[in-house]
């Protein structure tokens, strides 16, 4: 509903019509993106800066003079900086009891994922066994052998509980210049997170319809940026959007906030 999404469809809109971006973005998958950058069709990929490490051994063995490199610092009209932030959790665990019966046996899972939270068990999760999976450089763990790695160690990392500043496990050591820039870049964005004010608040719709709802708005942002619709039409999406819902979230939403106040 602001201007300045608007703003950026117009943006995309023209970028798309220039053939300055994929013109089957819509409908291509991340590994086919992947594959674009790798193999040089495209020369720009819009994507996580740690996948910089995994991109770079693909596209060599393709084109050896393959070169990369990460970039996160882009202004915005206003001159200002602004990375989308997490909500500051990577996931939700629950203990159901029809499947965790006794306090005795809940107290046991808790346990264990009090564990997790030690240096020692967090670096066997995320980095496997030293002198086999990683070794030890300046106090940094360096990967020893990336397809080892990639079968034995990282299906085991989902499970980490926390992350090095919480947890106390070992930052990573990577040769590869730009994967270790990555790293800092990452650290650096945290100065400049835009947080999402509704994570803390609750709306009974946003649980039940919200991801329905959100398709109509994204169905209509493609649609504008491939000119299938034009403004009217974007409009008309979000009066379906607040008819079918919208209205009651937003309406929630402040309820939720002025009850926390």
């Amino acid at each position: 509903m602001f201007d300045e999404y608007v703003q950026t469809m117009d943006f995309f809109k023209e970028m798309h019509e220039n053939g300055y971006i994929n013109q089957d973005f819509p409908v291509t998958s991340k590994p086919d993106q992947q594959e674009f950058i790798k193999n040089g069709t495209a020369g720009v990929y819009v994507g996580a800066m740690s996948d910089v490490g995994s991109l770079h051994d693909d596209a060599i063995a393709i084109n050896p003079d393959a070169q990369f490199d990460v970039h996160n610092y882009v202004e915005g009209p206003s001159g200002e900086f602004g990375v989308w932030s997490i909500p500051g959790y990577g996931n939700l665990v629950m203990f159901p009891k029809s499947s965790v019966e006794s306090e005795e046996e809940l107290k046991k899972i808790l346990g264990f994922f009090d564990q997790m939270m030690s240096p020692e068990v967090a670096n066997y999760a995320y980095w496997g066994f030293e002198g086999e999976h990683y070794e030890l450089v300046d106090g940094a763990a360096k990967v020893l052998d990336s397809d080892k790695n990639e079968r034995e160690v990282k299906p085991y990392q989902a499970i980490e509980i926390g992350e090095p500043e919480t947890n106390g496990r070992y930052l990573g050591y990577f040769d590869y210049e730009p994967k270790a820039k990555s790293e800092e870049l990452f650290l650096e964005n945290e100065e400049h997170l835009i947080n999402d004010p509704t994570v803390p608040l609750y709306s009974e719709t946003y649980v039940k319809e919200g991801g329905t709802l959100q398709q109509i708005i994204t169905d209509a942002t493609y649609n504008y940026i491939l000119g299938q619709i034009d403004k009217d039409g974007f409009d008309k999406a979000i009066e379906e959007w607040k008819s079918q819902g919208g209205d009651k979230i937003i309406e929630e939403y402040n309820a939720s906030y002025e009850e926390s106040k």
